[in-house]
């Protein structure tokens, strides 16, 4: 089955493309294959290469590459499966058919130690990110909403918007509707895998108004969101920071224990 084929077995469904297919794009992939009050077409995709083939392959064939205690995480996967609504891809023509493009790429801190007083310096490498995020402004229509889960550097969102901007103007594109929001993913891999994503509190943000708007309607599709409201919050830099105090706050409790 090709891209095409798929798309056609999908007609009239808004097509939602996960960039990236760790542990938090897989998973993130089959609940929006398995949305609340609407149909999807969910491509996931990844990079071209030897880490990423296997993945690509074993959710195609029929085997998710994600192992979990969560039952809920097979069987949303098995659904997603028997509607036909999930491919697997490392091509970038997919990016082209997507209304939604939500990215989930991983982004580590690097910590090196450096000083003579034994201080850690700290560093992130944006290079990857920067480089999944131009290939969305390279291949995206004009009125796709983008929807940014990974913990970022506060700032980072507004970078991501500007890469897209110059893509687009590259291409003779208008950039007036292309939205873009961050909404911080807050998975946790266990017995409540697929709850933490479906059945757990959000924060969103937008670059403006529009697509926050568009990030919230998105978002009340697969969030149990009557059980779990929404807080928008002003500017995509609030929304960045708050995943960062968050984790700040899980390390120095996990910390504590550890000790």
């Amino acid at each position: 089955e090709n891209i095409k084929d798929f798309l056609s077995k999908n007609q009239n469904k808004p097509v939602v493309l996960v960039q990236g297919l760790g542990f938090v794009g897989a998973v993130m992939s089959i609940v929006c294959a398995n949305a609340l009050n609407e149909e999807y077409a969910v491509i996931g995709t990844d990079l071209p290469s030897e880490d990423s083939y296997w993945k690509i392959a074993s959710i195609n064939d029929g085997f998710f590459p994600v192992t979990s205690s969560d039952p809920k995480v097979e069987e949303y996967y098995l659904k997603a499966k028997k509607k036909d609504n999930f491919y697997a891809t490392y091509d970038t023509f997919s990016y082209q058919f997507a209304d939604i493009v939500i990215v989930d790429i991983n982004l580590d801190v690097q910590k090196e130690s450096s000083s003579d007083y034994g201080l850690s310096e700290f560093g992130v490498d944006l290079s990857g990110f920067k480089a999944a995020i131009r290939d969305i402004g390279r291949n995206c229509k004009e009125n796709v909403l983008i929807l940014i889960e990974t913990t970022v550097p506060p700032g980072t969102t507004k970078i991501a918007s500007k890469i897209i901007q110059s893509e687009y103007l590259k291409r003779g594109l208008s950039f007036d509707n292309v939205s873009i929001g961050h909404s911080y993913e807050r998975v946790m891999p266990g017995p409540n895998y697929i709850d933490s994503i479906q059945n757990f509190y959000r924060v969103y943000s937008g670059i403006n108004e529009e697509s926050a708007d568009r990030v919230e309607i998105f978002l009340k599709t697969i969030i149990k969101t009557n059980e779990y409201p929404l807080i928008r919050l002003g500017n995509t830099n609030a929304t960045e920071i708050s995943k960062v105090l968050e984790n700040s706050y899980r390390a120095m409790n996990i910390s504590f224990i550890v000790e």
